[in-house]
């Protein structure tokens, strides 16, 4: 039996983070996700239907914006936006969301996200407390 029999509950976003396979192909980390595994015809799959923070807004306005901003990541995700060509599309980010005042906005999130990156480089606690995801 599956799991020698045993419930096992497995949770996460299929769409936020892939296995990581040390210079692995497409195909070899796609491969290596639960979901391609021989053991996922045992599996039940449970879907969350309430977005809870979306009761974090601390006004109306602020609860619609978050809102909008899930409908669309789940839309990214699902792959219901751009031009699907060859798995891959365009997709235009909404101008709220980019970083339009600066020369280097990569560098300047990078900054944000991980200060004084050089004093705490050698500090694993460092990286496990960021992160920067994107779908």
């Amino acid at each position: 039996m599956p799991f020698g029999g045993k419930i096992v509950v497995l949770g996460g976003d299929f769409r936020q983070i892939l296995p990581v396979i040390p210079h692995g192909s497409r195909q070899e980390i796609v491969n290596a996700t639960i979901n391609s595994s021989h053991l996922w015809s045992h599996c039940h799959l449970l879907t969350l239907t309430k977005n809870m923070r979306l009761n974090s807004g601390s006004t109306t306005h602020d609860v619609k914006e978050i809102k909008e901003f899930s409908e669309w990541l789940l839309k990214v995700g699902d792959g219901d936006l751009g031009d699907d060509e060859d798995g891959e599309s365009m997709i235009t980010i909404p101008d709220e969301l980019l970083i339009t005042e600066s020369e280097d906005p990569l560098s300047d999130m990078v900054n944000f996200v991980y200060p004084n990156l050089l004093d705490n480089i050698l500090d694993p606690s460092f990286f496990k407390e960021r992160a920067i995801l994107t779908p």
